[in-house]
């Protein structure tokens, strides 16, 4: 009978998940014995042994009886997205896809060790677990890749899931959290961290978002006259290529930097260009993201004949005066926004993490570099005091307290302080490396751990990697294409339709929004004509049939705005899908709050007389960003049509 369940399970597996076959394939044991034996209702039963302790997981009577009640007395409250601890032999995650299949839209199985999954794989029927669209298997995960692991697969889940965070419930089975409940703890802290990194990715706030599409308003001319990143793709394949960060280690090796200028690769970021020019030291190019003025006053203060020699590889969210005081050559980086892909200009994408030295590793990346050699990438300082190497530009001064520092794991010590942000970039730098192919060398010679790096002096990362001249400049020059007069010519003329098209499709979701801001004023007055004065008579007195009318036609009305039209959800949606995240996650988190229907749609009434007018403003906004660039754009290519 076992025989016969895991070749059933086994085949289910090799078909929807072939990454976790090869886990047991790789599997070489464990610390833990499992014991399976009969209930006394024929269904097997698990205990652990380790060292001289056993833990009775299941029921020795009815396994799935006891699952039941488990669940069941959890009393779990709109559980969208619910976090199972454990697995055992898998009667608890059934009892969850049994008793919450109306309320729950996500399981995600965390089990740290891959012969318990064998245990169930081998003594019980797992096919509806195995087939379920709903879960999401974490198995076998290092304590040091569940960051990684588990922003992929909040990411591959997409904003389905992330739109119902607030709604996560826990199961913790009693007795598995007393084995491995340490690790459950570690991994739900991973779960949020990501969770919260990629909901930050879309935009840390709206206004921000918007600063970024009035930065890529502001640049379309420099977007039509540049080529792009994608030139550049596997130009380098095989070759080291080197990221020059600002933290404090790089006083110590920078001076080793110029043994490596004829052998591979070097990419600063921009704050690090002030420091390596007075180290006569030229990098090939300098990355930069940032959307604020400052990034233009650093371009500003440097030699004119400096900027000439180096490349200005940059994402066009970045202000038009950066790209003025930049004499230099430049190539364009798309992030992985829908602005770009309503641009329809392509020039190349990149999964873009937080920070100008996470955007030089994927530059780096799609270069075809192997191995990339971290230089100055502290991920943490010193002190609330020294937070950047001598000489840095006056932007980069943090002005830290020390409340606000934390301790992470160092890479010659036992910690070193850092903060939540520049935690975040180190982040940021484990999920690159998870999908990376080559070898990345963390050459900082301080700073925090960056898991999935080789540590090593600059010094010992040069004499071993970089002894092969080559000329990067002369590369990247000739594989870059600009493009030429009748390029130009064609994509204005395709953009211009683009852009009127995108006009009216943005008005008329201003429409949208002020119908439904109407919807919400109408109710109001019948609130104050029939006189409502205080929620709870409300309750009592309002038509059920009518409120039920009344919501169903509001959530109607916002359907219809988010769904609008091709070019309204490329040129508008990342802006507002911020705004849309945060207001969903409310919405979906009313049933956990409140038990009382009406009382919820209430309540959902209320976050619509904010979300209509909200998005209506934005839209207003973004209309006169459109109106203004389309007017510029004629002026400078107007001529080419004619």
């Amino acid at each position: 009978m076992k025989s016969n369940f895991y070749s059933r399970n086994m085949k289910i597996l090799r078909k929807r998940m072939p990454v976790l076959e090869k886990a047991l394939e790789l599997s070489r044991g464990s610390d833990f014995e499992y014991i399976v034996e009969p209930a006394k209702n024929g269904d097997m039963t698990l205990a652990i042994k380790q060292d001289d302790k056993v833990y009775q997981i299941h029921s020795r009577y009815d396994p799935r009886r006891e699952a039941k009640q488990q669940v069941l007395g959890k009393k779990l409250v709109n559980p969208k997205i619910l976090v199972v601890l454990g697995l055992g032999l898998g009667y608890h995650v059934q009892a969850c896809l049994e008793e919450l299949k109306d309320s729950n839209l996500f399981i995600v199985v965390i089990e740290k060790d891959v012969e318990a999954f064998r245990a169930a794989m081998t003594n019980v029927d797992m096919s509806d677990l195995l087939n379920s669209e709903k879960i999401r298997w974490v198995i076998g995960v290092p304590e040091e890749e569940g960051y990684a692991v588990l922003h992929d697969m909040v990411k591959q889940a997409g904003v389905t899931l992330q739109l119902f965070l607030k709604t996560l419930q826990i199961f913790d089975h009693p007795v598995l959290d007393k084995v491995h409940g340490d690790y459950h703890r570690h991994m739900l802290k991973c779960f949020r961290e990501a969770a919260h990194a990629i909901i930050f990715n879309y935009g840390n706030c709206p206004q921000d978002s918007m600063i970024g599409v009035e930065n890529i308003m502001k640049n379309l001319a420099t977007i039509i006259r540049n080529p792009g990143v994608k030139d550049l793709y596997g130009a380098f394949k095989g070759r080291p290529g080197i990221i020059v960060s600002t933290g404090p280690s790089l006083d110590k090796n920078i001076d080793e930097l110029k043994n490596a200028l004829g052998s591979a690769v070097v990419i600063a970021a921009d704050s690090a260009l002030r420091i390596l020019h007075k180290h006569d030291i030229t990098p090939h190019a300098a990355v930069s993201l940032e959307r604020i003025m400052h990034v233009a006053t650093m371009f500003g203060e440097l030699p004119e004949d400096y900027k000439e020699k180096i490349w200005l590889a940059a994402t066009p969210v970045i202000r038009k005066e950066a790209y003025d005081a930049w004499s230099g050559p430049t190539f364009m980086i798309y992030r992985a926004f829908a602005h770009f892909d309503w641009l329809n200009m392509p020039k190349g994408t990149l999964l873009v993490g937080p920070s100008c030295s996470n955007m030089a590793f994927k530059v780096l990346e799609a270069m075809g570099c192997d191995p990339i050699i971290l230089v100055g990438q502290d991920c943490s300082f010193k002190s609330a005091e020294k937070t950047h190497a001598d000489d840095a530009p006056a932007v980069t001064n943090l002005k830290l307290k020390e409340k606000d520092l934390i301790k992470v794991k160092g890479n010659y010590q036992d910690f070193v302080f850092t903060n939540q942000i520049y935690d975040m970039f180190r982040r940021g730098f484990v999920t690159d490396l998870a999908t990376y192919r080559g070898t990345c060398i963390n050459a900082t010679e301080g700073g925090a751990y960056i898991e999935g790096t080789v540590l090593m002096t600059l010094r010992e990362a040069i004499e071993k990697y970089c002894q092969k001249t080559f000329d990067a400049h002369a590369i990247i020059k000739q594989h870059l294409k600009y493009p030429q007069e009748s390029d130009i010519r064609r994509e204005w003329r395709n953009f211009r339709q683009t852009m009127i098209d995108t006009r009216k499709e943005v008005e008329g979701v201003i429409e949208y929004c002020d119908k439904g801001t109407a919807l919400v004023e109408d109710f109001e007055r019948r609130l104050e004509e029939e006189g409502y004065k205080a929620i709870e008579d409300f309750l009592e007195r309002f038509p059920e049939k009518d409120l039920d009318k009344i919501h169903a036609e509001m959530t109607r009305a916002r359907s219809d705005i988010i769904t609008f039209g091709k070019y309204f959800n490329l040129y508008l949606m990342h802006i507002v899908q911020m705004i849309i995240v945060k207001f969903e996650m409310d919405f979906n988190e009313l049933p956990t709050l409140c038990q009382d229907k009406k009382r919820c749609k209430l309540q959902a009434v209320k976050l619509m007389k904010r979300w209509f007018p909200t998005i209506g403003d934005v839209c207003r906004l973004s209309l006169k960003l459109l109106v203004d660039a389309f007017d510029d754009l004629e002026k400078e290519f107007g001529h080419l049509l004619t």
